[in-house]
């Protein structure tokens, strides 16, 4: 065995050795911490609490660490200074021999160097658990360097992702900021749109309550007028059975007169009713020529209306702004497959389907200041719409020939084919076709190689009107032909 002077030596030689290796090893972690090396961060933690109480938990460490280390370091150049100081004193003996050396070390100087507590004794089992306890606390500082190491990476990860989320926020909030902008717009657009809507609802339900109210008019004054019409009818009924009497009873009265002897009393009394039945026709006359000649010279709603186009009888029509309707057709409750006489003088009601009658019709035109409106309405609901600024019928010696020019609308120039043409019935054949147009399309009308247009025909069957324009026949489901003197007359 050394003796006692030189194992402690050894010891404390040993323990320096230990203590700068483990000084050396702090150092390095010391510098790692403040120095991460770039390593691939793990995955963000996403309990950002935990991670806050592991942050603090570890400052808490760190701090400790540090607080041992500045004692250990303290303690460590204690040693380092006891070492020097015995050492200066092994080297002073050795020049007077190694034997006095080890007699002094031996000597009262290390026994009150150690009462000093300068250096305290140790054993070697005292120093082997001193070391084993220090490489303990080497080794769990270096743990908690590790994890200090780990964590600091992932606070480092946690601040790049958080960072980024902030990039991707302010790149992405200039556009949120248009999309809400697009929005607001768009919102604002929908609350306008909505109230003029609401706008229109109002003024529908406003027109549809003054329609109510026209309509309830309109059907006060279609009663009023059919009164009317009834009454006037009366009157002419009186006025044409008042005329029969008093020719029967002239007649009567004639006869008697050449059968008798005449005398001066029979005498005045042929003259008095010869006297009465010319001022009853002045009377009739006068009625007569105060109605109106067509539509335009009507004043009042549209209706029924008593008119005198030529020197007939009066004939009643439906007049509408100043027009007069000649035709109508609309359900086929008329026959319009007629002789020549019947479409002269015209058939039908004005209240519903008719024809007014070829003779009227020159009566109306004759000024050739006439023009014609065909309106139209096809099987599927279309409406279409022909017109002639000029429109005029020949009388009865030119077979009624009709004459149209100036068209628009947009149901094509069909009447263009039948121009000039004389009208024809089932009775009278007055086309330039081999066939008998009348006869084949059960119908009158102004017929040439047959027809482009036919408005008279069997119903269901003959209502036509050609579109030259598509190259398609149009099937006519109601049809009304109207008349009106042009403004410039």
């Amino acid at each position: 065995m050394c003796p006692h002077d030189v194992c402690l030596l050894l010891q404390l030689k040993a323990a320096q050795l230990e203590w700068n290796h483990n000084w050396q090893i702090l150092s390095e972690k010391k510098m790692t911490i403040e120095s991460p090396s770039e390593q691939p961060l793990a995955h963000p933690s996403r309990h950002q609490r935990l991670l806050k109480k592991h942050v603090v938990d570890l400052e808490k460490a760190s701090k400790a660490l540090h607080r041992e280390n500045e004692r250990i370091k303290t303690r460590f150049l204690k040693v380092e200074e006891e070492l020097e100081l015995l050492q200066k004193y092994v080297q002073n003996k050795e020049i007077a021999g190694s034997d006095q050396v080890y007699d002094r070390i031996n000597g009262n100087e290390i026994q009150d160097y150690i009462r000093m507590e300068k250096v305290k004794e140790m054993g070697r089992d005292d120093f082997a658990r001193q070391q084993q306890s220090n490489t303990e606390s080497i080794a769990n500082l270096t743990k908690q360097m590790s994890n200090f190491d780990k964590l600091h990476m992932s606070m480092l990860e946690l601040l790049e992702n958080v960072e980024s989320i902030e990039n991707k926020v302010d790149v992405s909030f200039p556009e949120f900021r248009k999309e809400i902008s697009k929005l607001e717009i768009q919102i604002a657009d929908a609350v306008s749109q909505i109230s003029l809507l609401r706008e229109d609802q109002t003024n529908t339900r406003k027109s549809v309550k003054a329609i109510g109210v026209s309509v309830s008019n309109l059907q006060d004054k279609t009663d009023t007028d059919r009164g009317r019409l009834k009454k006037v009818e009366e009157q002419v009924g009186g006025l044409t059975k008042s005329a029969n009497v008093q020719t029967s009873k002239l007649h009567d009265h004639i006869l008697k007169t050449e059968s008798a002897t005449l005398d001066s009393n029979t005498t005045k009394s042929t003259i008095h009713l010869v006297q009465e039945l010319k001022s009853f026709e002045k009377e009739y006359k006068s009625i007569v020529n105060k109605l109106p000649h067509d539509c335009g010279a009507v004043s009042g709603p549209s209706g029924i209306y008593l008119i005198s186009p030529g020197d007939g009888e009066p004939i009643l029509a439906y007049c509408k702004d100043g027009w007069t309707t000649i035709q109508k057709r609309y359900d086929g409750s008329v026959n319009f497959n007629r002789n020549w006489n019947e479409y002269s003088n015209g058939f039908g009601s004005a209240t519903g389907e008719h024809w007014l009658g070829n003779r009227n019709l020159h009566y109306l035109t004759k000024k050739n200041c006439t023009k014609l409106q065909i309106n139209m309405k096809d099987i599927y609901g279309k409406y279409w719409q022909a017109t002639y600024d000029e429109f005029s019928v020949a009388d009865y010696s030119m077979g009624f020939k009709l004459v149209v020019n100036n068209y628009s609308g947009n149901a094509s120039d069909a009447l263009d084919y039948q121009n000039h043409m004389e009208f024809s019935t089932v009775d009278n054949d007055r086309d330039i076709s081999n066939t008998h147009c009348a006869s084949n399309y059960e119908g009158g009308w102004w017929f040439s190689h047959c027809q482009h247009a036919n408005l008279n025909g069997r119903y269901n069957l003959g209502l036509t009107w050609f579109d030259s324009s598509r190259n398609e026949w149009i099937a006519v489901s109601q049809s009304e032909m109207k008349v009106k003197q042009r403004e410039n007359c």
